[in-house]
């Protein structure tokens, strides 16, 4: 087999098999019988007879699970479909069918009969085979169904930690900030905030009435209250809405000058470090 593994999904399913084993070995010793079922309860030989059938039924039904579960690691259904088929019918279905005659063939010979002058041939060994078949189509499709799920479990999570980040933005980042003129105290929403900026040792926002206003926080404070989706810091003495942004022009060394409105008393220098991360927030808008 080839070398490397893959991720495999898990056949969680060992009182199926122990179940089917019992059922198989059950249906193997009444097939072309007519005693009643009543009847063969009382019977010692059908225990017997059962209790050997199971063992080989058992004993099948794992080699086409250890099998698949093997083929699972190195020979994916999607990745090759036609090498895993033909591993499949080989590996699952008729060494398993192989083993099964040369286990009977032993135990008849064992008892000095001829397997061919039995009729296990006729009775048992289709039910068998038949067994083998519809476990390996038992395998193929709890192979899709637990790949599906798990690929449903899988953007079902991300999806949910995408709404529990939107929602912790929102939640959390500040609708409106209080700001005073005189002795009011004057409730601002962000949406009607253009920019904060630093102008000598105090710190402004600019609304798009072109109104300012004097801010008590520190930029890095303001900062951590906002929604980044709505603002960007864009240097040390600017935090901008992406509304307020009309355009920006390249400079040397990667560096981008912004132009805001209402327009700032100074030019708007985007850092190298700042510029790339800059045109992907303003591009997402």
């Amino acid at each position: 087999m080839k070398k490397g593994t893959l991720p495999t999904v898990k056949y969680k399913d060992f009182y199926f098999r122990l179940i089917g084993a019992l059922l198989t070995a059950h249906f193997i010793v009444v097939f072309g019988i007519e005693e009643k079922f009543s009847d063969l309860l009382l019977d010692i030989n059908y225990y017997r007879s059962v209790a050997y059938s199971f063992v080989i039924a058992f004993i099948l039904i794992n080699l086409v699970y250890f099998a698949t579960v093997r083929l699972d690691k190195q020979f994916d259904w999607k990745r090759a479909p036609l090498q895993r088929t033909a591993m499949q019918l080989f590996f699952a279905l008729i060494a398993p069918c192989v083993f099964a005659y040369l286990l009977a063939f032993i135990y008849f010979r064992i008892h000095g009969m001829n397997i061919t002058e039995t009729p296990y041939l006729q009775y048992d060994f289709p039910v068998i085979v038949l067994m083998l078949v519809l476990l390996n189509a038992y395998y193929v499709a709890y192979y899709f169904y637990l790949q599906w799920r798990m690929a449903e479990k899988t953007v079902n999570g991300q999806t949910e930690t995408n709404s529990l980040d939107n929602v912790s933005v929102e939640e959390t980042a500040k609708k409106v900030f209080i700001v005073q003129r005189g002795a009011k105290n004057i409730p601002l929403s962000v949406t009607d905030i253009a920019y904060f900026y630093r102008e000598g040792d105090y710190n402004f926002l600019k609304t798009f009435d072109d109104d300012s206003f004097l801010v008590s926080q520190t930029l890095d404070e303001v900062e951590a209250q906002l929604d980044s989706r709505l603002f960007f810091r864009v240097n040390r003495q600017m935090i901008v809405q992406y509304k307020a942004c009309t355009h920006f022009t390249p400079l040397q060394f990667g560096k981008l000058e912004l132009f805001v409105s209402p327009p700032a008393k100074e030019s708007i220098v985007v850092s190298q470090r700042r510029a790339k991360s800059f045109k992907e927030w303003i591009g997402e808008k």
